[in-house]
């Protein structure tokens, strides 16, 4: 099995896709595809994103024959691999822009805090956590 190398220590890295965020494919098989983030690791630089990069695993069944509630599925299962945050692009969540966009960072003096917002249309990515 091989071994996820840590490419930055924790704090130093701030990845421009965050979970729930709608993201487009730039490269892969899913190229070109609209998709939600389920998860990210900042440290890998790598995001989850639901139906896409997926892979077969070939798994057996586990616990014992006789009790059905402890046995897992067998067979081949597909399942969601992690992919590179450098393929992603967040796409803008205003209906009237909704363009893929670079987020641009700014310190909003209302809420306290940095935010993301679309470059083009200028709507705020990152929702009030009220």
């Amino acid at each position: 099995m091989r071994i996820a190398k840590k490419r930055h220590r924790a704090g130093q890295f701030t990845c421009h896709v965050k979970r729930g965020d709608t993201v487009l494919v730039l490269a892969g098989r899913s190229i070109g595809e609209k998709r939600r983030v389920t998860s990210v690791d900042p440290q890998r630089e790598r995001a989850l994103v639901e139906g896409v990069n997926l892979v077969t695993k070939h798994q057996r069944a586990q616990g014992s024959p006789n009790s059905p509630a402890a046995q897992q599925q067998a067979g081949r299962i597909e399942r969601p691999s992690p992919i590179h945050i450098s393929n992603l692009m967040v796409v803008c969540t205003n209906e009237a822009c909704n363009k893929p966009t670079r987020p641009h960072r700014h310190y909003d003096e209302s809420q306290q805090r940095w935010v993301r917002d679309c470059r083009h249309c200028g709507e705020i990515l990152d929702k009030s956590e009220d």
